[in-house]
């Protein structure tokens, strides 16, 4: 994935302005390209992902020791402190609409006060949750070697999920570009 042009270049600047920062948290880091990315701002980052695959993919491209990899399923792992940065892309519209909220509310938990929440992922134009293009909130994907995967897909509307977000104590902007959009907020301080 190219994080240099296009849409996903606005996301990426936006996101690097935030540093430098010293602990960042990545949940479904997936391959590594915003892994990547993330060393650049910040001091470490936890990468968490439930796939061992991943990971080891992920580990060889980014090959950064500062780099933390944990495998663990990110519904049930739980941070054992709070980061300056949660980020994750692309993985929201696989989360299915009865975890969101749960899913979310963990995410600010984990973003100390003052620190951030960034969220890049595709978007649709209907307000609020879309199902994806075929059967309801699932979508079929096949992998170049030919397998075939069912998969949860939910495009979100941005300014629907910036008011979740910012319900979570959190100053938000949130950006279409093209297809994708990115969600800044920053966690109130108490």
């Amino acid at each position: 994935m190219d994080l240099s042009a296009g849409p996903l270049a606005v996301a990426r600047e936006k996101l690097l302005t935030l540093g430098p920062l010293r602990h960042i948290l990545e949940l479904a880091p997936g391959t590594g390209d915003w892994t990547k990315e993330l060393v650049r701002i910040g001091q470490t980052v936890t990468a968490v992902d439930v796939s061992p695959e991943m990971i080891e993919i992920n580990r060889e491209r980014v090959a950064n020791p500062r780099v933390e990899y944990v495998q663990a399923d990110v519904f049930d792992w739980t941070p054992q402190q709070q980061y300056d940065l949660v980020f994750f892309a692309f993985w929201l519209s696989h989360v299915p609409p009865d975890l969101v909220d749960i899913f979310l509310l963990k995410a600010r938990d984990a973003v100390r006060p003052g620190g951030h929440l960034f969220i890049v992922d595709q978007c649709d134009d209907l307000p609020g949750f879309a199902p994806a293009k075929n059967e309801g909130i699932f979508e079929e994907r096949t992998l170049s070697d030919g397998r075939t995967f069912t998969i949860v897909k939910i495009f979100y509307h941005p300014g629907v999920l910036a008011e979740k977000v910012r319900q979570l104590g959190f100053e938000v902007a949130a950006e279409r570009v093209d297809t994708i959009f990115y969600l800044s907020g920053t966690r109130s301080t108490p």
